[in-house]
């Protein structure tokens, strides 16, 4: 098991990605607090030990096979957002925590460079109306809130145009 995802199939790349992020959202899936007809009733077949073992395999996987599948080129609204933010809407810059480049931001940062544009948006707006709600900061869903479609369009496009991220040493 690579960890490459089937952006197709809606299931992002998740090689590389911190372990303690992975180890996070396997719990959460786990709970019910992260929905999923896939990935929670695997999750919840498995112990604490085990979740901390996928989520260490998954993080050591470098992505050799990286491939840019149904990717974008990003905007300069989305640049602007990823790097500066907006004070105006009292949004923070995305890179304080996935990262310069949005390479991730160790330990519980992950990275978004490369993802597809359509997971990203999904995500952004599960963050936005509530439904993903697993960020131990709540920082996330008050800045989706604050975001506008076109904002959420435009931060997808730019990081799914990003060279994928490879793994890094957690």
């Amino acid at each position: 098991m690579s960890g490459e995802g089937r952006p197709e199939s809606g299931y992002p790349r998740i090689a590389g990605q911190p372990p303690a992020y992975l180890e996070r959202q396997l719990e959460a899936y786990a709970d019910g607090r992260r929905q999923s007809m896939v990935m929670g009733p695997l999750a919840k077949r498995l112990t604490k030990e085990e979740r901390v073992s996928v989520a260490a395999h998954f993080s050591s996987q470098l992505g050799s096979s990286i491939k840019k599948q149904n990717q974008a080129s990003g905007s300069e609204r989305g640049s602007t957002l990823a790097r500066v933010g907006d004070n105006d809407l009292r949004v923070q810059a995305c890179q304080n925590c996935h990262g310069p480049e949005g390479t991730g931001q160790p330990p519980s940062g992950p990275y978004l460079a490369g993802l597809d544009r359509a997971y990203l948006r999904r995500e952004l707006m599960a963050w936005r109306d509530g439904s993903r709600s697993t960020d131990p900061s709540g920082a996330m869903g008050t800045i989706a809130r604050h975001l506008t479609e076109a904002d959420i369009d435009a931060v997808a496009a730019h990081y799914a145009g990003l060279p994928p991220a490879r793994a890094a040493d957690y």
